[in-house]
Parts: structure tokens; C-alpha cells; sequence
């Protein structure tokens, strides 16, 4: 496979996962009764119970922290999430410490069991020793393609 071909295919695939991927969360959301958006905030601070404050988690799913701020402020208002004050008693803001509450870690975990559902479906025929490598050289992929982009 020529160089220049194998780089279209691989971005045709990356870009069809994705949008597999979007897809999935934009058809569960809903069964959750929150915005697709809000399932990977809600999964990262299942994955962090010191909480993450509202730039982290833009910049771990690559959002604008505009969005994030407008966007939060359901899954506050909806019982899923606390935001912590500040140090010395400081007004709530981006530097302020987000929390799942246990409504909102009822959440996280019915989205983990769903998520294992399709990660287990997806990976169906596939050896875990296959996995292990796909996923080694998809973080180097990913590596590689955030300093070139960064460049």
C-alpha cells in the first residue's frame, strides 16, 4: 500500500470511528437525560472523585471552556454535579472544583455500563493481546499527531 493511499485510508477510518462514536452519544443521551456533551464531562469526573475544574475538562474533551461553562450549569442546576468553592472562600469560577454527587455517580455508572456494552460488542473477534496493540500504537498515533499539530 503506498504511503499516500494508506494515510486516506487511515484518516477515513478514524473519521468513520468518530463519527460512530458521536452517533452512539448523540442516540444514548437521551435515554440518560442529559446532552451527548455531557456524558464525557460526566465519565472524566467518575474517573477523577478529586474533581476536575471546569478549563480541565475543557481541555480533556476539547471544548471550548465557553461551552463548558454554559453547558455545566444544567448538570449543576439537574443535581449531577457540586462546584466547590475556591480557596479563602472565593466566588465559584473556572478555578472552582467540579464533583459528581451521588445522583450524579448513579449516572456515571449506568454510562460505564452502557459504555462496556458497546466496547465489548465492538471489540467482538478481536484478541486482547490484538487490543493491547492496537490501543499501544493508537496513543503513539495520537502522540505523534499532537506534535505535529502543535508545530
Amino acid at each position: 500500500m503506498e504511503s499516500q493511499q494508506r494515510f486516506y485510508i487511515f484518516t477515513q477510518l478514524i473519521d468513520g470511528v468518530h463519527k460512530c462514536i458521536q452517533k452512539l452519544r448523540f442516540d444514548t443521551a437521551p435515554y440518560f437525560g442529559v446532552k451527548s456533551v455531557h456524558i464525557f464531562w460526566i465519565y472524566e469526573l467518575m474517573a477523577h472523585p478529586e474533581g476536575l475544574n471546569a478549563a480541565e475538562l475543557a481541555s480533556r474533551s476539547m471544548i471550548s471552556r465557553s461551552l463548558v461553562s454554559r453547558e455545566i450549569e444544567e448538570l449543576l442546576k439537574d443535581g449531577y454535579i457540586v462546584m466547590h468553592e475556591t480557596a479563602r472562600g472565593k466566588r465559584k469560577n473556572y478555578n472552582s472544583r467540579i464533583t459528581l454527587t451521588e445522583k450524579g455517580k448513579e449516572l456515571a455508572n449506568m454510562i460505564m455500563g452502557e459504555g462496556m456494552k458497546v466496547q465489548n460488542a465492538a471489540s467482538a473477534g478481536i484478541s486482547d493481546e490484538e487490543l493491547a496493540s492496537f490501543y499501544n500504537t493508537l496513543e503513539k498515533l495520537h502522540q505523534n499527531l499532537c506534535t505535529i499539530a502543535a508545530e
